[in-house]
């Protein structure tokens, strides 16, 4: 553990973990970082959702799942290491897909999948919130590997929309 100084704040930073460093050798071999993308769906059949509290719940995530606030940098010697942002204030997209065919949704949200995550300091994942057509709303995610498996992302998406569901039916 190391601490830096980024921009007069400094943050305790951390050395990869074995499967990082696997994931960061197959990228920095390929010169492909959109390799390491995992990009998902989750949708409800559900025409009324409230996106407002669907964003404050995503917010209370980004909270609770620390892997939502990694970053990486490089240190004083060159060295990918990792550290963790106390808080994630950034906006949360709403697109609004219902007035499209469902195919053409589905291709925005494939070429959305094929942008790259740059490990430079900046989030490593993106959420955009989607309406589609036929009463279908949820969620888009993409984060990269280095960050979380499909185990965390599950765990993610139930921790969210468990939240938004006690916010908006069990509190009646």
């Amino acid at each position: 553990m190391k601490e830096l100084n980024f921009n007069g704040a400094v943050v305790q930073t951390y050395p990869l973990t074995a499967a990082q460093r696997v994931h960061w050798y197959t990228v920095s071999a390929c010169h492909r970082e959109e390799l390491l993308n995992i990009a998902t769906v989750c949708y409800i059949e559900y025409a009324d959702v409230d996106f407002d509290a669907l964003r404050d719940c995503i917010r209370d995530g980004y909270q609770k799942f620390e892997a939502m606030r990694l970053r990486f940098t490089k240190d004083e010697k060159g060295n990918l290491v990792q550290y963790l942002v106390p808080t994630e204030d950034r906006e949360i997209r709403f697109v609004d897909f219902s007035s499209c065919r469902e195919e053409d949704a589905h291709e925005a949200m494939k070429r959305w999948s094929r942008v790259p995550i740059h490990m430079d300091g900046g989030p490593m994942n993106e959420i955009v919130m989607v309406r589609l057509p036929n009463r279908y709303n949820g969620l888009y995610m993409k984060v990269h590997h280095m960050t979380m498996d499909s185990t965390a992302i599950i765990g993610f998406y139930s921790y969210v929309l468990n939240l938004y569901c006690h916010r908006k039916f069990e509190n009646i």
